[in-house]
């Protein structure tokens, strides 16, 4: 009985397709009482910049999408205080607002500009790999070869699946047979 178990969850590791994903992820940057740590951030679209403010400062952060001079976006936070969460603010990191690209975060602090972050906003790439349905280079169709490649990664997997149930087989009946 383990021996199936084995061998069926070989053949669904072999099987079974790759993927890879990311979730959002959450960039902190701590505002100080004299500086801001870290001065500069990369992050890709669908992520968040969250500011926490530790100092006993009213600080306001904006930041101008589009270079107009015109701030686009503008996230508060109140001095710091243990019983609530007004000391912290985000800024969502939206792949329709904010394009890949460099971008300076102004920090104000009592009305007045304190410091800049530098933010590199990266793209996140969520493409298909490989060329286009019906794509021809040199009179060949990249669907067939595409498709003839994909038979035969199927064909591999199945032979390695094979050959693995096999030997299981071959090391059960001459355990049985001792």
């Amino acid at each position: 009985m383990r021996v199936h178990t084995i061998v069926a969850i070989l053949a669904l590791s072999l099987i079974s397709p790759l993927a890879a994903a990311h979730g959002a992820n959450t960039f902190a940057i701590i505002l100080r009482g004299s500086s801001i740590q870290p001065n500069q951030a990369d992050v890709l679209q669908g992520d968040f910049v969250v500011f926490y403010n530790v100092a006993d400062y009213h600080r306001i952060q904006r930041v101008d999408l589009d270079g107009d001079g015109i701030y686009d976006q503008i996230c508060e936070t109140e001095p710091s205080n243990t019983s609530s969460i007004r000391d912290e603010c985000a800024f969502s990191i939206d792949s329709g607002i904010w394009p890949a690209g460099y971008y300076d975060i102004d920090v104000f602090s009592n009305g007045s500009l304190w410091k800049t972050l530098n933010l590199t906003v990266v793209h996140d790439f969520h493409e298909e790999i490989g060329p286009p349905s019906g794509y021809t280079f040199n009179d060949v169709n990249q669907a067939e070869e595409v498709g003839s490649a994909g038979t035969e990664g199927s064909l591999m997997s199945l032979a390695m699946v094979l050959f693995l149930t096999y030997g299981l087989a071959l090391m059960k009946r001459r355990r049985d047979d001792a």
